[in-house]
């Protein structure tokens, strides 16, 4: 994933209209003030991912719910080793 655009705050005050349609491409911008990140400024597409990640991560799956292929993935998974 490529860095976010990072903007001041007043810059993004005052030219709000040129990354109104910067953010359609770039996905998010981050608005910083004083070398630090103050927020964010996202595109629809984007927004609607934070919302699909929000409410995932209040699924609950139950252990005699879940698929064989899921436990063995489990079961077999090693600490500090990131999945394919």
């Amino acid at each position: 994933m490529a860095e976010p655009l990072k903007v001041p705050a007043t810059e993004f005050a005052r030219k709000f209209t040129t990354f109104r349609e910067q953010v359609q491409s770039a996905g998010v911008i981050e608005v910083t003030a004083h070398n630090r990140t103050i927020g964010g400024f996202l595109s629809a597409a984007e927004l609607q991912h934070y919302h699909d990640m929000k409410k995932r991560e209040r699924e609950v799956i139950r252990v005699r719910d879940m698929d064989d292929e899921t436990m063995a993935l489990i079961q077999n998974s090693e600490y500090g080793i990131a999945s394919e």
